[in-house]
């Protein structure tokens, strides 16, 4: 009995605290889950509901609050029924409900998939823009080797012996016919469809020989000697120029050095190349005419460099012939070394006097503008796509250069007197070229 009371308190405490919480919950604004209750914004404007309705494809509820503001359900008069829909029925249109059906869903999914899309589509640009920047600024040679045949024309015909009989020997006894070379080249692509290039191609000839014997020693020379001494007396070189035996041997040399830098210009079968730079050309003859003990000796070497520009046209009417003309055109400054000597076994030959002698024998520099071009046509097959075969004829004409055979013209005397040096001269290089290419 004593323990009655105890046990009724405890009974009715634990019958009072669920109604009492129950009751505070009933006027506690319910806390906000995305998942059961929609959210609702403090103001339901109407272009708010206009909005949802469009985007939603559930049914609208009615709404009697709409467009009252409150804060909490707890400020709601008495007699105004709470409104809330039955567990069973959708929820209103949430803005960011994300269910698994509805337009709201495809739309999202549509949109990202685009996005996605976007941003592979910018990527694979991106990469290949990449690749052709690195494709175009990647390292590429291009190696070419070539044999050439050449021969010179337009050389001046100079008398220089005649015998007793009255046979001749010119100088275009001891010509160059013909000579060997070969050239390399050595092409490196640059950015923006550009090139640079070097240049090498040269002749290289043991020169030419010519000789005329005459028992009765009636050999005379052709040059102008009427005013040339010899020996320590002064007498005439004329009288004392009565040989034998006659021998010319003639020396030839021509190598040219480019460095040039050009661009690309493509069409669909047709491709232009344009180029300009330095070019380096060296042209050096040597003469040498021996009569017993008598020898005339000249050498002409003729160093030109300057700026050049010229163009390459290559026309490919299949896919693996190619038709190519190039042409090359530049102005040249030539630094002339010249050397000229006559001379017997006591000594050279002069001019004037024993008292005052002028002797045939000086080297000269000098300088002079010189003028060269350059015509090349041929056609390249296209083995592989690295390897090339090409074959053509090339034209090289010089003006402007000093040759031995043009200072021969004259009275001897002069030269000895006043030695000067003749610029007039011209050479014309033609013959055929035959090599291969390769791209590293």
């Amino acid at each position: 009995m004593r323990q009655f009371p105890k046990v009724l308190f405890l009974l009715c405490a634990a019958i009072a605290v669920p109604l009492g919480a129950e009751t505070i919950s009933e006027h506690e604004p319910t806390r906000f889950d995305p998942y059961r209750e929609p959210a609702q914004p403090l103001s339901l404007a109407p272009h708010w509901i206009a909005r949802t309705q469009q985007f939603s494809h559930f049914a609208p509820l009615a709404n009697s609050n709409v467009g009252r503001v409150y804060q909490s359900p707890a400020q709601l008069t008495p007699t105004e029924p709470s409104v809330s829909p039955p567990r069973s029925m959708a929820p209103l249109p949430n803005p960011i409900y994300n269910g698994t059906a509805g337009p709201r869903f495809r739309w999202t999914g549509n949109r990202q998939y685009q996005q996605r899309l976007n941003a592979g589509q910018n990527d694979a640009r991106f990469y290949q823009n990449k690749n052709q920047k690195q494709q175009a600024t990647s390292t590429k040679l291009d190696f070419y080797v070539r044999g050439l045949i050449m021969s010179k024309d337009n050389t001046p015909l100079q008398p220089l012996a005649q015998g007793s009989g009255g046979q001749l020997i010119t100088t275009q006894d001891a010509d160059m016919d013909s000579a060997g070379g070969f050239e390399v080249t050595l092409r490196k692509a640059l950015p923006d469809q550009t090139r640079g290039e070097l240049v090498y191609w040269g002749l290289f000839t043991t020169g030419d020989s010519a000789t005329m014997e005459d028992v009765s020693s009636g050999i005379q020379t052709t040059l102008d000697i009427s005013r040339l001494n010899y020996g320590s007396n002064g007498d005439p070189l004329a009288n004392q120029l009565q040989v034998s035996q006659v021998s010319l041997q003639r020396d030839f040399q021509y190598h040219n050095l480019e460095l040039n830098w050009g661009g690309t210009a493509r069409g669909e079968q047709v491709t232009l190349e344009y180029l300009a730079g330095l070019r380096y050309f060296k042209a050096s003859e040597g003469l040498a005419l021996q009569m017993d003990d008598f020898s005339f000796i000249g050498h002409d070497d003729n160093h030109l460099l300057g700026l050049q520009a010229g163009a390459l046209l290559n026309w490919q009417p299949q896919q693996q012939l190619e038709i190519h003309a190039g042409v090359k055109f530049g102005v040249f400054v030539n630094s002339i070394d010249h050397q000229m000597r006559f001379q017997g076994a006591n000594g050279f030959v002069y001019s004037g006097s024993d008292a005052s002698t002028q002797q045939l024998n000086h080297a000269l520099d000098t300088s002079d503008v010189s003028t060269l071009g350059q015509l090349d046509v041929g056609f390249t097959y296209h083995w592989s796509d690295r390897f090339r075969l090409t074959s053509g004829y090339r034209l090289v004409g010089v003006t402007g250069l000093s040759l031995t055979t043009n200072q021969l013209s004259q009275d001897l005397a002069d030269l000895a007197e006043n030695p000067s040096v003749h610029t007039d001269g011209s050479i014309l290089l033609h013959g055929a070229y035959v090599g291969v290419e390769y791209d590293f």
